[in-house]
């Protein structure tokens, strides 16, 4: 008898596909006879080499394209993301079976519609990854995201960096500005851990120019902005005792590596979006307007940001490398 092809359709943002990946690995442990593939953006498909539980990753680079990489080859779509394109394109690939969220006008597209209850919104975005699984069955309780580094992206890290105390440090934000502590203070903190550790500076390509202006203030500071591939940042972030960072993906690739975090939230919520392990800090001012959840500060003064003192980070800092 044939065995059962389930195809996942991953989260589009970085941060989402490391939550996503404790669904991944209980959907494994529910059906350990099928055949399970990742449906995800060509630039994610690297994280799917740190992760255990899939049998085929199948990168795309447009909508198209991924109709294309799915049709006819599937029973079972599991849609993490709660877009209407993504039920779309399970729907136009023909999958005879269709699980996601209901709502965003696509029940219409979906086979297996599962509510979004107000409680579930307001739980960490795990579990609510995680609760799709409940059409396949009762799932196991989730665990929380791992990533285990590849070799040949380990080898890269160790001819990059160097022996000794390292410190990563994440000062952009891929998402949108709003979400951005203040590059002077990063920098005044990257100073003070230099007095104490190697920093190493991390991010995305577009955050290249900020990673490089920040390196520069920070004594014998290591630039990786830019420069590397998921895996290769998994590597780095894993050899260092510490990540400092504002509301990104990384901050989660960090706490799937059981980095300890110090996370600087402003307008995003820090019930549904921390890290999900524990150790970590979150720091963060309560204000009437956050979290906002915008891209951009509607107010135009980045309040929440701007209140976040250099001291109160470098304090959580300190204590976790005094640990």
């Amino acid at each position: 008898m044939r065995a059962v092809r389930i195809v996942v359709k991953a989260p589009n943002w970085l941060g989402d596909a490391v939550m996503g990946l404790p669904a991944l690995r209980s959907l494994r442990a529910m059906r350990p006879g099928a055949r399970i593939a990742v449906l995800t953006k060509r630039g994610l498909a690297d994280l799917y080499r740190c992760v255990t539980g899939a049998d085929e990753v199948l990168p795309y680079d447009t909508w198209l394209g991924a109709v294309r990489a799915v049709r006819g080859r599937f029973d079972v779509a599991l849609l993490l993301p709660r877009s209407f394109s993504s039920a779309l394109l399970a729907f136009t690939a023909r999958i005879p079976r269709r699980i996601g969220y209901a709502g965003e006008g696509r029940s219409a597209l979906l086979t297996d519609r599962v509510p979004r209850d107000p409680d579930l919104l307001r739980r960490h975005r795990v579990y609510y990854y995680h609760r799709l699984l409940s059409r396949l069955g009762t799932p196991p309780d989730p665990e929380p995201p791992r990533l285990e580094v590849p070799e040949d992206a380990r080898s890269w890290a160790d001819e990059r960096l160097p022996r000794g105390p390292l410190v990563a440090v994440n000062p952009g934000a891929t998402y949108g500005a709003a979400k951005q502590w203040l590059p002077e203070r990063f920098a005044e903190v990257g100073r003070r851990i230099a007095a104490r550790a190697r920093v190493v500076i991390v991010g995305g390509p577009a955050e290249a120019a900020l990673g490089a202006r920040i390196a520069a203030e920070i004594p014998g500071a290591i630039d990786l902005s830019g420069r590397t591939s998921v895996s290769q940042l998994a590597a780095a972030l894993a050899r260092c005792r510490l990540f400092v960072t504002n509301d990104t993906g990384p901050m989660h690739v960090a706490d799937a590596l059981g980095v300890p975090v110090v996370a600087i939230f402003g307008p995003t919520d820090p019930v549904t979006t921390p890290p999900f392990g524990r150790g970590h800090a979150i720091i963060r001012k309560e204000l009437e307007c956050s979290p906002c959840l915008k891209r951009t500060c509607p107010l135009g003064h980045h309040r929440c940001m701007k209140s976040i003192a250099t001291d109160e980070v470098w304090e959580a800092c300190r204590e976790r490398l005094d640990r």
